[in-house]
């Protein structure tokens, strides 16, 4: 097996992209229906969580499996 870090970069970049756009589109949505159920105490998972997650997956899961598949992704 070998490893790939060019794949690791290039999904580094893809999950920075798909960070940012979560950040700008789908978070402020999450944060105002929650901030507004909370008035009713109906809130469900606070949209930090959520946005921790999307972190992890973005910058960690996604560089790793760049790293380990990437050979094969991007056909080196």
């Amino acid at each position: 097996m070998t490893y790939s870090p060019l794949g690791a970069f290039v999904f580094l970049v893809l999950g920075f992209i798909e960070l940012k756009i979560v950040q700008r589109t789908i978070y402020p949505t999450l944060r105002w229906r929650y901030e507004e159920a909370k008035v009713t105490g109906s809130q469900g998972m606070d949209p930090a969580r959520i946005m921790a997650l999307v972190k992890l997956q973005s910058l960690v899961l996604m560089p790793v499996v760049g790293l380990l598949l990437g050979d094969r992704i991007l056909g080196e």
